[in-house]
């Protein structure tokens, strides 16, 4: 593929928000951010642990589904976080069709503001960007 038309994504994520950052080429295109209220269990009483458990689980699988749907058709993944929500992502984002094996990066980080993440980005992909926006 010609390096011009790489669509490369860099993705922070933990359980509450994502922030993702597109690179065509070497041209950053895209900056989005994603929230969840997946830490937000339901708060009833009277549900046993399980059903809270099965709860957050559901809600935190359509918080991945989600960010994914708004990855498009990338070549490139860059995956960091804080915590277990990257593992989370990477495994979800491998049983996706047409994604399997996009993955070239899984790494642990505070969290970032966008340029931060650009930055890290910039460095992972070897991209060289003159301007953010």
């Amino acid at each position: 593929m010609n390096r011009d038309s790489l669509r490369r994504v860099a993705i922070w994520v933990d359980h509450r928000e994502a922030v993702m950052v597109l690179f065509v080429g070497d041209h950053l295109d895209q900056e989005r951010e994603i929230l969840a209220s997946a830490d937000s269990p339901v708060r009833d009483v009277n549900l046993p642990q399980y059903h809270l458990e099965t709860h957050r689980h559901e809600v935190l699988k359509h918080y991945y589904d989600d960010v994914i749907q708004r990855l498009g058709p990338v070549d490139e993944i860059l995956i960091l976080g804080p915590g277990q929500a990257k593992h989370e992502l990477r495994k979800r984002i491998e049983h996706h069709k047409g994604l399997k094996g996009k993955v070239v990066g899984l790494s642990t980080t505070p969290p970032l503001t966008e340029s931060q993440l650009v930055s890290e980005a910039e460095a992972f992909f070897k991209i060289h960007v003159l301007t953010h926006s």
